[in-house]
């Protein structure tokens, strides 16, 4: 890894982590639209890994926020589960609103997290060792830069995992 690109990321993460950054930018967002445009632009992607990348989104979804860390969140989460997720698997986005939350989860049937790891895979610069192997390149900031993202914006992350099914990350925002 390019110690300026690494440098770079965590100057980004240092930024997401700013809790004092004013809102008044903050903008409503058509979840859907955001979530379907990380869908086509890893298209290629997915189709290059034969991969099917599926989306089931549901319409008039809105969260306040910045729409370019938005759209970092979830793309870490989407090109993270079409780096593990091998040949002719599957990674699912869908969205549903809840009474206040918008949910939207990035489930695949890759490799799995081990039950151990499950608690580290958000802290900076961490990477499971049979995940290296896989996958060499990656800084290992990529969860933590979706959760600061999440947590920013007064959300949260969760992830359920098992070793040769696949993960499922889930993602709650706030609703405007």
């Amino acid at each position: 890894m390019d110690h300026l690109f690494l440098g770079i990321l965590l100057l980004l993460l240092a930024r997401t982590d700013t809790t004092t950054a004013p809102k008044t930018e903050w903008t409503a967002i058509p979840l859907q639209e955001l979530l379907e445009d990380g869908v086509e632009f890893l298209e290629w992607e997915a189709e290059a890994k034969n991969i099917a990348l599926k989306s089931n989104l549901e319409s008039g979804v809105f969260v306040k926020g910045d729409a370019s860390q938005l759209r970092r969140l979830f793309s870490n989460l989407l090109e993270n589960a079409l780096q593990y997720t091998p040949s002719g698997g599957t990674v699912l986005l869908s969205m549903s609103k809840g009474d206040t939350f918008a949910i939207a989860t990035v489930e695949d049937t890759g490799i799995g997290i081990a039950p151990e790891h499950l608690s580290f895979i958000f802290d900076r610069l961490w990477r499971e060792d049979r995940a290296r192997t896989y996958r060499e390149e990656g800084s290992g900031l990529g969860l933590a830069i979706a959760q600061a993202i999440a947590q920013r914006h007064g959300g949260e992350i969760t992830v359920s995992s098992e070793l040769g099914v696949g993960s499922c990350f889930k993602v709650l925002l706030p609703m405007v």
